[in-house]
């Protein structure tokens, strides 16, 4: 067996944590750059870092069951707890096929009209912001992809519980990703207020949900939402049906796996946008068959936008990474992976991987015509991650933003201030360094 490529940078291992905490991105690009497609690094622990498909493959599909979640993933279960992002196993296949009916596309039709709602009135809302200072576009996009998430879910909720929310789940992402990155400051973080400010949101969020939980138990009310399909869902063998904790971690994961994904998505899309004017102008052509927003049977008449997001997702996914733990000594293309190796799987550069993608870091929709995409090996593109675990709400996360894209750019321009330039910094999803500023007009 050959050899892994080492990416050193000096004799410290912690300079090497520090300089990837700092930017990751830059970080693996300068060890792709040096070592090729697949590399080990030792950060705070050894990583074998890849972009190569081929292992993608191995890991995702062909042996999965040799691997298991990475540790980082699992600092998320104190919020996630067993949902389907965390579980493996036996466990993991029961709520998997408790969990797929909510995705099936007659289920998908039935909440489509609750998002075109939603985007309706979002378009209403986003119109005071027309000729005004530029806005964070990234804050507007969480504001309506949380609103579908939180109203397909559960039906009504609150504004101010909403609000809460949304503020919740940007200061747990920097929580937890400072947890895995910078372990340095666990201490502090023991001693500033963070640890505690972490529980006390968690415990809240906990309380809404049991609470929605609870209320509709006891209702008698069937109403089409996600949480009633949760409650209503049985296994197929034994007939049982999941107790309040499994549909709480259910519920948590699809709303914290699901709108801010979206959110990420359609913010680089309209920053992209904001310098495309060829291809804006071919997304208001489709838009021509709808008045405000668009019906579900509308959104296969609009290929083109479809491209477009595809695209998007290619340039700038927001699940970036994904990181597996070996548990069996084995072989990827003739590298030797010991038991307990964490492979650490780049989809950032997988996309942008020279190798596979003519011109990887121009946006080019053409990428994804239909006769592009037949001829494109499945591993080299990956926003939904592959095989058995592959997101489960892959269609309704597309279907959401192609709803949102095309009623947005058919009725608002984005511009970008004058030299504006946005930085990204990933976190549990690929953000923004200091969010995305855009004129509406």
């Amino acid at each position: 067996m050959r050899p892994i490529p080492e990416f050193k940078i000096g004799p410290i291992p912690l300079l090497s944590a520090i300089r990837f905490a700092r930017d990751p991105l830059r970080f693996l690009r300068q060890g792709f750059d040096q070592c090729g497609d697949t590399f080990k690094i030792r950060l705070f622990r050894e990583f074998i870092v890849t972009r190569d498909p081929a292992f993608f493959r191995h890991v995702l599909q062909q042996h999965h069951k040799n691997f298991k979640k990475g540790n980082s993933v699992k600092l998320l279960r104190p919020v996630l707890g067993n949902g389907l992002v965390i579980s493996d196993g036996d466990f993991w296949l029961r709520q998997r096929r408790l969990v797929q009916p909510a995705f099936h596309r007659e289920r998908l039709h039935e909440l489509f009209a609750t998002m075109g709602e939603l985007t309706a009135a979002f378009l209403e809302e986003l119109e005071q912001f027309r000729g005004k200072p530029a806005v964070d576009i990234d804050a507007k996009m969480m504001g309506i992809t949380s609103d579908i998430a939180l109203k397909t879910l559960f039906g009504n909720m609150n504004t101010e519980d909403k609000e809460q929310i949304y503020q919740q789940v940007s200061r747990t992402q920097t929580y937890l990703v400072t947890r895995v990155r910078k372990p340095y400051r666990l201490p502090l973080m023991a001693i500033n207020g963070e640890d505690r400010r972490f529980k006390s949101d968690l415990a809240y969020f906990n309380s809404l949900v049991y609470d929605f939980i609870g209320k509709r138990r006891l209702s008698g009310e069937t109403p089409n939402d996600l949480l009633q399909l949760l409650l209503d869902s049985k296994d197929e063998e034994t007939g049982e049906q999941m107790n309040d904790e499994q549909i709480r971690d259910e519920a948590i994961t699809m709303f914290a796996a699901g709108h801010e994904t979206s959110a990420t998505g359609l913010s680089w899309l309209l920053w992209e946008l904001a310098a495309q004017p060829d291809i804006v102008a071919r997304i208001r052509k489709e838009s021509e068959i709808f008045d405000n927003v668009p019906g579900f049977e509308q959104l296969i008449q609009m290929p083109y936008t479809r491209q477009v997001i595809e695209e998007g997702l290619r340039l700038y996914p927001p699940a970036w990474t994904m990181t597996r733990e070996s548990t069996v000594d084995q072989e990827i293309e003739g590298y030797g992976i010991p038991k307990g190796s964490s492979v650490f799987m780049s989809i950032f550069e997988l996309h942008r991987n020279p190798n596979l993608w003519n011109n990887p870091g121009a946006f080019n929709p053409e990428n994804f015509q239909a006769e592009t995409v037949k001829n494109r090996a499945k591993f080299n593109y990956l926003p939904f991650g592959a095989g058995p675990r592959i997101c489960i709400g892959q269609q309704f996360a597309l279907m959401e933003m192609q709803l949102v894209l095309a009623a947005l750019v058919k009725r608002f321009d984005f511009v970008r201030e004058p030299g504006a330039t946005v930085g990204m910094h990933p976190q549990i999803v690929l953000k923004s360094t200091n969010g995305i500023k855009l004129y509406v007009r």
